[in-house]
């Protein structure tokens, strides 16, 4: 997922053009954008490498970003708009289970280092009842003024 600065920047486009091949796809990216806060645009895998089909096929054919978008609609179109997931999807699945895997090792470490916290704590909780009261907010004899007759 992907905002259309961060778009911008993978391509090497600036944000209106992505914005203009955004508006020529017409609704062929529409299933794989989300919107985020503040109504912001969130691109998708998919919609990201659907852009850069277009981008790919308009730098090596040199047509037009119009022209390019027609050519990724009838790609598109062949593949029944289900090639794309599918490839991501099939890479997804191992990055999941690795996600996963470290998702539960993260839990583990998580409940360890809290169950530490609980114990350092419940130590700390026993040895303050040992410790000696705060001392009284009392002056050294020597500045208790009972010498105050050298001074005056």
């Amino acid at each position: 997922m992907a905002t259309i600065h961060e778009v911008a920047a993978s391509l090497g486009l600036t944000e209106r053009a992505v914005r203009l091949r955004f508006d020529v796809l017409g609704g062929v990216l529409d299933a794989y954008l989300r919107r985020g806060p503040n109504n912001e645009l969130i691109f998708t895998g998919e919609a990201i490498a659907i852009l850069k089909r277009l981008e790919e096929i308009r730098q090596t054919s040199g047509v037009s970003v119009r022209q390019a978008a027609s050519l990724v609609r009838q790609e598109l179109g062949e593949k029944g708009g289900l090639g794309i997931r599918q490839a991501t999807e099939s890479l997804d699945a191992g990055e999941l289970k690795v996600l996963r895997e470290f998702v539960e090792e993260l839990k583990r470490e998580r409940d360890y280092w809290r169950e530490l916290a609980l114990k350092l704590q419940g130590q700390l909780e026993e040895v303050q009842k040992l410790a000696l009261p705060a001392p009284r907010g009392q002056r050294p004899w020597w500045a208790r003024g009972i010498f105050r007759w050298l001074w005056s």
